[in-house]
């Protein structure tokens, strides 16, 4: 992935057309317009889309994002989803696209998750994505994933993670011992 991110990282809703589809034309329009108006990278596909298919998330960063003139490595894309096998598809695929990171959301699908059991889920999606070129942005928003990151996990994946787990989206005074 093509170095880190500074700056003023924006949210960026994913739009719908009337019959519920995801609209890229509109995505990608939107997308251009918050980086030309200040924004130095986006946060795409987060806990709003998290329900979206993986194919469409995949063929938004190749299609018309790309098409609208959106550099892989302004976006740090939301790749966690219920199905770890596709959570890996869709790392590998902004890992191969150049993209500044991925946003990873814990296994929110599950409740009450240990310590230990939020370390393994994070550490198969490396693992199985095998590339030191992996920028992953931890999320902890517990109101949005249900699944608060204790100060242990964060600090158990960056010692394990040095290189890889680089940096967190959420709410830093909430975070649990």
């Amino acid at each position: 992935m093509n170095g880190s991110l500074s700056g003023v990282l924006v949210p960026a809703v994913t739009p719908f057309d009337r019959r519920l589809a995801p609209d890229a034309t509109r995505f990608a329009a939107y997308c251009r317009w918050l980086l030309d108006h200040g924004a130095d990278g986006l946060a795409v596909f987060g806990t709003t889309a998290r329900r979206l298919r993986s194919a469409w998330r995949a063929e938004g960063f190749v299609g018309e994002a790309g098409r609208a003139g959106i550099a892989p490595a302004k976006l740090l894309p939301g790749t966690g989803l219920s199905a770890l096998p596709e959570t890996v598809e869709l790392t590998r695929h902004a890992v191969g696209l150049g993209c500044a990171g991925v946003l990873m959301l814990p296994p929110f699908y599950y409740k009450n998750v240990s310590d230990d059991g939020l370390i393994a889920a994070y550490s198969e999606t490396i693992e199985r994505v095998g590339d030191s070129r992996l920028r992953v942005y931890l999320y902890h928003i517990p109101q949005m994933s249900g699944v608060p990151l204790g100060l242990g996990v964060i600090e158990r994946l960056l010692g394990k993670y040095p290189d890889t787990v680089v940096g967190i989206k959420g709410q830093l005074g909430k975070l649990g011992g």
